[in-house]
C-alpha cells in the first residue's frame, strides 16, 4: 500500500505536467479591435504577447530567449525588443 504522502505528491506533479501543457489562456480584451484578426498586443511579460482575433486576446509565447517587441509586433533577441528594463536597449529600426 503506497503511502498518502506518495500518492499527493504523485497527484501534484500530474497537475503541474498538465497545467503546464494546457493551451494558451483566451478571454475579451478591451484594447483588441473587434474587427482585426490576428492583430499582436504586449503582455505584461516579455516572453508572452496577446493574438487578438475580433476583441478575444489569446496568450502566446515568443520562441525561448527571444521577447515580444511592441513596436515591430514580433518576436526578437531581447536586446532588440527593448521590454525589459533591466536589459540594455539597442533597438532596430
Amino acid at each position: 500500500m503506497k503511502s498518502p504522502l506518495a500518492i499527493v505528491l504523485v497527484l501534484l506533479v500530474a497537475m503541474i505536467t498538465l497545467l503546464g501543457s494546457a493551451q494558451a489562456a483566451c478571454g475579451p480584451n478591451a484594447r483588441c479591435p473587434a474587427d482585426a484578426s490576428n492583430y499582436l498586443l504586449p503582455h505584461p511579460d516579455c516572453h508572452q504577447y496577446y493574438l487578438c482575433n475580433q476583441g478575444t486576446a489569446c496568450e502566446q509565447s515568443c520562441p525561448p530567449g527571444q521577447h515580444f517587441n511592441s513596436y515591430h509586433r514580433q518576436c526578437e533577441a531581447p536586446e532588440t525588443a527593448c521590454c525589459d528594463i533591466y536589459i540594455p536597449c539597442n533597438p532596430t529600426v
